[in-house]
């Protein structure tokens, strides 16, 4: 995953009227926390957060006042009523000690048990892996087009990038096909008499 850049100022405005009013100059409150350290209440931009996350960059070296803290976007909150951005976590970290993290499973393609009436059921497309922070891919992509009735896309089956180990069971279950439900019609069963 690619380090990205990103200036941070100190806050020091906490209050509800402080934060709103930071709002409205394109700030947006966030904290930086973990590995032994105080936490540091920081602001950023909230226009160069959401480039960040169209970008899909989690892993950062944020610049806190001419400080480089390296770390990770570990949650962001948002308006319930928008998509906007409320405030962020950034997790301290070091660049060559292993993080574990969840990342998101892209499923590709169209499975061909689909064609045979089957139905697709996403049973988790997300998974809890351990990699140095430069190592973690943004998401793990998985080919489910040979996918039947009957057949499981499981953790054993992805396909992990070279220093990305998994932190969850091989059998534990990304997807399946199953064939679909048929509904019984009382009047068909009168109609073979």
């Amino acid at each position: 995953m690619e380090v990205a850049q990103m200036k941070a100022e100190r806050r020091s405005a906490l209050g509800r009227n402080q934060i709103k009013k930071l709002r409205a100059e394109g700030w947006m409150p966030a904290v930086v926390y973990g590995q032994g350290g105080e936490p540091i209440s920081i602001q950023i931009s909230e226009w160069e957060l959401e480039q960040h996350l169209k970008a899909r960059h989690k892993v950062f070296n944020l610049d806190i006042a001419g400080t480089n803290v390296e770390s990770f976007l570990q949650d962001v909150s948002y308006k319930t009523t928008s998509d906007r951005p409320l405030h962020a976590d950034f997790l301290r970290i070091s660049f060559d000690k292993p993080i574990e993290t969840v990342l998101e499973i892209v499923l590709l393609g169209h499975p061909a048990g689909l064609s045979r009436g089957g139905v697709l059921v996403k049973d988790s497309l997300r998974i809890k892996v351990t990699a140095l922070p430069t190592k973690l891919p943004e998401a793990l992509e998985v080919k489910i087009s040979a996918l039947n009735c009957g057949d499981f896309l499981r953790a054993k089956d992805l396909v992990l990038t070279e220093g990305v180990d998994l932190c969850v069971d091989g059998e534990y279950a990304i997807c399946h096909v199953t064939a679909a439900p048929v509904a019984k019609v009382e009047g068909d069963e009168e109609a073979g008499k």
